[in-house]
């Protein structure tokens, strides 16, 4: 049985309410700088937290003489900048819900979900995005705010509302048991489905997430610079409230390395995917260096990698090794790190699992990746690695108020006040929780003897071959994913007799020349693969320079795999593969498909 967490002053002072949380830092420390962002001439500007909680209040106010009542839902759809966290913060002080809306979603799921929650306003970064919404829901908005309003008939400039005066009092209406926020599913296996959560829970989150991270204090700098749909990114920035760190709004997720080193976070949270990339760019840059920097680059990591498998191991390297590892550090690894901040010691990543070889390649570094894991299911984070309490592979251990057990088939269980009551529009008498009151995550784990959570794959992911044996294709695929070419991969063969990869190759490796090299990629995905026992091995490959993409439908906002849909576009020429496989016997095999960029071979 998991503790209750230790509470922070300003979540103590809340009244167990996100707008509560802003009036107590901001009587905590009305001066100090809350939030920045970027002005038209490039200069970072700072507002206190006593501006932001007088913004908060205008919109309070306003929310509620344009009509909003106590449970209306409000959606929003704008890049991340501090007017979201203030319309979002002004809507549930008005009473309201918030609902975010990616902005990088796909259209259908963001009518969908505007008909599912049946908008009484939007808050829109311009008025084109209104298009974006179901037409009957457009018909019944009692509003739409816009950040730039400017020309819009029947539009309500934001900036405007954010001039009111405020009422002096009564301006925070939020109850903590009531609604605050719908989330939906990042709809990986189909389409994304509500679950809402109320204002206690997302304060018991922000309090879990600032337990497992002391190292966050008051001045602290972190960006917000994934969407703020994103949960993931809300809850640290509701952390940033509670704790008294500082903001810093990058509202173009792609321009986040320009200002990293400007930002100089202490926290920084990704995913998977921009930690390969980022470690992609170091290779990239590492290969056009002259040939003497390269091999300096090379030998320091060697080195790191050395020094930070000692650590993990609890082992002290001997003098030589420890003298080594600080000329290394000195030459080449603290320039790394540096890239990314003074202030910068660790990194956190989540909603989906990180390679082994790439958590151990940043250690080398000196900069870990600690891996944290929840479900959108239960809005407190299930378990968390810490600076000084992490296992590589392991999501770290379960969080105070979580309560973590095995199902017999090793489908890992969770009971605390974060698990949701059902999805929205469900049977409400239909609970999703068992008798004793855990909720099923749909992964497969197991939990050792100190407590460390390892995640094995998604129930719903793992498919048998036609021999019977059990894959989960997360493993292999994070294997495969060191070869530096590959965008993405894609393990499939659900009921077939052994399974294949779908290889996606980076535009520019095509354009350098690998496709003249498959012979050089068949080898490093054997190298890469050679591991994992023989039935877990792909036997045949398709390789492409067909993108991945959240437009085409297969990534999702989280950039997840959506693998019914990735399978079900491919499965001509996964049928051709097999088909090839099959006449080929144990023998070696290469075929162009007909869209002229994938072939079949085997490794």
């Amino acid at each position: 049985m998991s503790q209750a967490p230790a509470v922070d002053p300003a979540l103590e002072a809340s009244g167990w309410t996100v707008p509560g949380m802003l009036l107590a830092r901001s009587a905590l420390t009305p001066d100090a700088t809350a939030l920045w962002q970027l002005a038209a001439s490039g200069e970072w500007v700072g507002s206190s937290w006593r501006a932001y909680q007088q913004a908060v209040a205008s919109l309070s106010s306003s929310f509620r003489r344009l009509g909003l009542a106590a449970g209306d839902r409000v959606g929003i759809m704008a890049p991340s900048c501090r007017e979201w966290d203030f319309a979002q913060l002004g809507r549930l002080a008005a009473g309201g819900v918030a609902v975010g809306l990616d902005p990088y979603g796909l259209d259908e799921h963001i009518r969908e979900i505007s008909r599912r929650c049946n908008f009484a306003g939007l808050v829109l970064a311009h008025p084109s995005l209104l298009e974006r919404i179901d037409e009957a829901v457009r018909q019944r908005l009692r509003f739409v705010v816009c950040l730039d309003a400017a020309g819009a008939a029947g539009v309500e400039s934001l900036a405007t509302l954010l001039a009111e005066t405020p009422a002096s009092e009564g301006w925070n209406q939020a109850q903590p048991d009531a609604p605050a926020t719908i989330i939906f599913t990042s709809g990986t296996t189909g389409e994304p489905r509500g679950i809402e959560y109320s204002h206690r829970q997302m304060c018991l989150a922000a309090s879990a997430i600032l337990a497992a991270f002391p190292q966050v204090a008051e001045g602290s700098r972190l960006a917000c610079w994934l969407p703020l749909s994103n949960l993931f990114q809300r809850m640290i920035n509701l952390c940033a409230i509670g704790r008294g760190a500082q903001t810093f709004y990058v509202s173009d997720p792609r321009e986040i390395m320009r200002y990293i080193k400007m930002i100089a976070p202490h926290l920084f949270i990704g995913v998977p995917r921009f930690y390969e990339k980022l470690y992609a760019g170091i290779e990239q840059a590492t290969a056009l260096q002259p040939g003497w920097q390269r091999g300096l680059v090379h030998w320091a990591l060697r080195v790191g990698d050395r020094h930070a498998a000692a650590a993990r191991a609890g082992q002290r390297e001997g003098v030589a090794a420890r003298l080594q590892f600080a000329l290394a550090n000195r030459l080449v690894l603290g320039k790394l790190r540096a890239a990314l901040g003074e202030n910068l010691r660790f990194m956190v990543s989540g909603s989906a699992p990180m390679p082994l070889w790439l958590l151990e390649r940043f250690h080398a570094i000196g900069l870990p990746v600690l891996e944290a894991y929840g479900v959108s299911e239960n809005i407190i984070p299930m378990a968390i690695s810490q600076p000084d309490c992490f296992r590589f592979g392991s999501v770290g251990r379960a969080t105070p108020g979580s309560e973590l057990k095995l199902a017999a088939d090793g489908e890992l269980l969770v009971r605390g006040q974060g698990v949701f009551s059902g999805y929205l529009g469900d049977d409400p008498s239909a609970s999703p929780l068992d008798g004793d009151g855990f909720l099923g995550t749909g992964d497969f784990a197991s939990i050792d003897a100190d407590g460390f959570v390892t995640l094995i794959g998604r129930k719903s992911e793992i498919f048998k071959t036609s021999t019977g044996r059990r894959i989960a294709p997360n493993g292999i695929e994070s294997r495969l994913q060191q070869v530096p070419q590959l965008e993405h991969v894609v393990v499939l063969g659900a009921r077939r007799s052994q399974p294949v990869a779908l290889l996606v190759v980076g535009e520019m490796a095509w354009q350098a020349g690998m496709h003249d090299s498959f012979a050089d990629l068949r080898q490093q995905v054997a190298a890469a693969s050679a591991a994992l026992p023989a039935y877990q091995r792909p036997a045949g490959l398709m390789v492409t320079v067909q993108a991945l993409t959240i437009d085409g439908g297969e990534l999702t906002s989280n950039l997840k795999l959506r693998r019914h849909v990735i399978e079900a576009r491919r499965a001509s020429i996964l049928q051709e593969l097999y088909v090839q496989m099959d006449a080929a016997h144990a023998g070696r095999f290469e075929a162009w498909s007909a869209d002229g960029k994938t072939f079949h071979c085997s490794p």
